[in-house]
């Protein structure tokens, strides 16, 4: 059998070994490098990548011997760079982030929905403030982006008895939407709902998507959650957005430059709310799932599951 020689770059090296090497796949060496001199020097031994892409984009241009990489990611942006070498084949996952994804869009709107932040400050004050707070069933949540990951968010928020809508550039029904939006009926779509979340790639037709006039169009009283890639918000429009009240409220998890800078005007806008991109930050055995039906495949001369078309970016 053709040996063939895979390289982690990820931010869990060990636990990535650990797990490649249990599965015990035939005729496959694993490498883990610790450190970058130790990725450079392991690089063009290795036909295989599995990497984190924003880890891996430093290292594919040298890994020369590497026809096909594994991302670890479903968002592969950080690969597509015009400077980057695309003569390989690389895959993403799916069906592994959405539930995580779909907690998370579920703890915020909860959270504000029974005034979670509103209950510890009284606490902290020793106030007794019994108000009546409203419940999340019958509202309404649009996904910007439902496919898969999309769909698990929904699927949640259906649980909570909400109504969802979703937009895609496909006019055709998707599982646990009521409802399905497409080409220039993005305001309409936001504009119907109290909650609005992107799960949208970084491609070149998401730039700029969440502007001045899309946040026009959203409810004074709703909720903004960008989950999936910077690129698409214009930061300067939502914190104006935020501060004249024509949106309540923002989560952001992810930001056009990551880590995002200490002297950001985010960090200090009220109301808009931040986490370090650790929304989808899980350890899944799908993954490893996949990469093992991929390794098979890709041994066996079979086309590989989940490819990325690089002119589309996804």
């Amino acid at each position: 059998m053709t040996k063939h020689t895979v390289i982690i770059i990820t931010r869990d090296q060990e636990a990535f070994r650990t797990k490649l090497t249990a599965l015990d796949l035939p005729g496959l060496e694993i490498l883990a490098p610790a450190t970058p001199e130790e990725i450079r020097q392991m690089a063009q031994r290795a036909d295989i990548m599995v990497a984190n892409p924003p880890l891996a984009k430093n290292y594919i241009n040298e890994a020369k011997n590497v026809a096909w990489m594994q991302s670890t990611y479903a968002g592969v942006d950080a690969m597509n760079a015009d400077s980057l070498r695309k003569d390989y084949i690389l895959t993403n996952v799916r069906n592994v982030y959405g539930p995580a994804l779909a907690e998370y869009t579920l703890t915020y709107i909860l959270a504000y929905r029974k005034e979670v932040a509103e209950n510890r400050a009284y606490q902290k004050e020793h106030v007794w403030k019994q108000r009546r707070t409203e419940m999340v069933s019958g509202q309404t949540l649009c996904v910007v982006g439902a496919g898969s990951i999309g769909k698990d968010i929904a699927k949640l928020a259906k649980a909570f008895g909400m109504r969802t809508v979703g937009y895609r550039t496909k006019k055709e029904p998707v599982e646990h939407f009521d409802e399905i939006y497409v080409g220039d009926e993005l305001t309409r779509c936001m504009a119907e709902s109290d909650y609005v979340v992107s799960v949208l790639p970084n491609t070149k037709h998401t730039d700029d998507v969440f502007n001045a006039d899309t946040f026009a169009a959203m409810k004074p009283t709703a909720v903004f959650i960008n989950l999936g890639r910077g690129n698409a918000v214009v930061e300067t429009d939502l914190i104006e957005a935020i501060r004249s009240k024509k949106l309540a409220r923002a989560v952001l998890d992810v930001f056009r430059e990551e880590p995002l800078p200490t002297d950001s005007p985010l960090w200090s806008v009220e109301n808009i709310h931040i986490t370090p991109h650790m929304a989808g930050y899980i350890f899944s055995e799908k993954e490893f799932e996949i990469f093992e039906e991929n390794y098979r495949r890709f041994c066996a001369g079979e086309p590989l599951m989940y490819q990325v078309d690089f002119a589309k970016g996804y």
